[in-house]
């Protein structure tokens, strides 16, 4: 830090945030925890910098980076102070609360599973695409685990960004050459500007740090075996292409490296398939409301509680990690172990029904090679990319959206998806009038609609929503009385679509 001094613990800056602590220092700049004097009880984090001309990015320069960007993995930043007489600026922004990368894989009391580091890896990606995505394109240039926290949701955050800077294409190479030895790609020590892909070379060199246990991060023979030995071998090849010296060689966007990473931390059909392959599988149907309150989960648990009257085991699973319903309906019923471990609440059986809440894809996998002979997916309203596969991959989908006629922009909002094109999905409509049915199969064509009566317990459902329920699940259900095994042929000659 500079000789000369700025200001220090317990003083107030700009007449309203009072620095109660640091939280953080690194070689130009220092982070204080501070409180807000004019609004009691709000935190914020302070970051005071020292500028120097040729050395990273001037803070006023760092804070209109910042301030125009806005996205869930970046710092939000609310203020702006400089002070010319001794040179030093403060940045306000939200206070993240979290572990530093590496110090969160070293903590863990077993190694990350290959999940889990992909996970982290594609969610890194996210960031950086929203950066590179800018106009002009914004290039991180320091990207390291110590810049990287973990919160409590298990989310990734990037917290600094001394040394980022537009991409200008009119440069032969960068001005100054600064970045973190072992993480910073080859291009940045001079000879060419550095591009988007520079930073897709440092989230290589995190992913192998972190999976050697913090002890390489450029590729050598050691380190190979040792990323290899820990179990990441199925990561190899995505690592090893981003660690290519030669830029053109490593994928051409954080999109495509965050789709290959997805692919190992959200298993695609051939892995769904596969893992189905070990066993029976059920039948899958999928339920997504157009909105949040459209009758999604209740439609969901009345289909389980319809179809346990046929057949030996169902299971409705909660696939949205977000969702409560699950865990309220557990206590309402009076299910003593979610009382006991309400951080860790997995399930409760009710009525002969399975109901289980999963955080994970591969959780679901398990399920489904569970040798249940129904599973209901309770996806939400969600139209994050692996529910929209998830929906699209059952072999019944079912879309439920209000049946008032004044909601059917909701509708048409979802038509707006590929899927959706495909007419490869059932609707269905809690409490509609018979007009507004007839209307939407004259405009969904393929699309098959149904209506849904009232019905005010899902856990027992009436005569009418039973009969109603069968009639969408036509071919797939035995008639009610007949419990047994399904026959294979016999009840699923009309299936649409398949995951063997």
């Amino acid at each position: 830090m500079p000789s000369v001094p700025g200001f220090g613990v317990g003083d107030v800056l700009a007449g309203r945030y009072r620095l109660e602590r640091v939280i953080g220092e690194g070689g130009m700049s220092r982070v204080y925890l501070a409180s807000d004097l004019k609004l009691p009880g709000k935190q914020w984090a302070v970051k005071e910098s020292f500028g120097m001309e040729g050395i990273g990015v001037r803070p006023e320069e760092e804070a209109k980076l910042l301030i125009g960007l806005s996205h869930p993995r970046l710092p939000q930043i609310v203020d702006f102070i400089q002070l010319r007489e001794s040179g030093h600026s403060y940045l306000v922004m939200d206070v993240v609360e979290g572990v530093h990368l590496d110090r969160f894989v070293l903590d863990q009391r077993k190694a990350l599973s290959v999940e889990q580091l992909a996970g982290f890896g594609s969610q890194i990606c996210e960031g950086l695409q929203y950066l590179h995505s800018r106009r002009p394109p914004i290039v991180h240039r320091d990207l390291k685990p110590s810049n990287l926290l973990v919160d409590g949701k298990g989310q990734i955050r990037f917290v600094d960004f001394g040394i980022a800077r537009k991409y200008k294409p009119e440069r032969s190479e960068d001005t100054i050459q600064l970045g973190t030895a072992g993480f910073a790609a080859p291009e940045q020590y001079g000879g060419r500007q550095s591009d988007g892909r520079a930073d897709l070379y440092s989230l290589g060199a995190v992913l192998l740090y972190l999976g050697t246990g913090c002890r390489f991060s450029s590729w050598s023979e050691a380190a190979d075996r040792e990323f290899r030995g820990r179990g990441y071998g199925a990561l190899k090849e995505a690592v090893f292409k981003l660690l290519q010296q030669n830029p053109e060689e490593r994928f051409a966007s954080a999109e495509e490296a965050g789709r290959a990473l997805k692919r190992l931390c959200h298993p695609g059909p051939q892995e769904v398939a596969g893992a189905l392959s070990r066993g029976r599988r059920p039948h899958i149907i999928a339920v997504m409301g157009t909105v949040p309150g459209s009758g999604g989960t209740h439609l969901s648990i009345s289909l389980a509680h319809v179809l346990s009257r046929s057949v030996r085991s169902v299971a409705v699973v909660e696939a949205d990690e977000r969702s409560t319903a699950f865990r309220a309906i557990a206590r309402w019923a009076g299910e003593e172990e979610s009382q006991k471990h309400p951080g860790n609440f997995r399930g409760f059986r009710l009525h002969g029904v399975e109901y289980i809440h999963i955080s994970s894809k591969m959780e679901l996998l398990e399920i489904f090679s569970n040798h249940y002979e129904f599973v209901v997916c309770d996806l939400g309203s969600s139209r994050r990319q692996e529910m929209m596969e998830e929906f699209s991959r059952a072999d019944l989908s079912i879309l439920v959206t209000p049946g008032a006629g004044w909601r059917q922009d909701d509708l048409l909002a979802f038509m707006e998806y590929p899927l959706a094109g495909k007419g490869n999905w059932t609707c269905c409509l809690p409490m509609a009038s018979p007009d507004v049915i007839r209307f939407l199969r004259k405009q969904l064509g393929d699309v098959r609609v149904y209506g849904l009566p009232a019905d005010n317990c899902p856990f027992s459902p009436g005569q009418l929503m039973e009969q109603a329920l069968m009639e969408v699940c036509e071919g797939m259900v035995p008639p009610p009385g007949k419990k047994g095994r399904i026959n294979g042929i016999r009840w699923n000659r009309k299936l649409r679509k398949g995951r063997d």
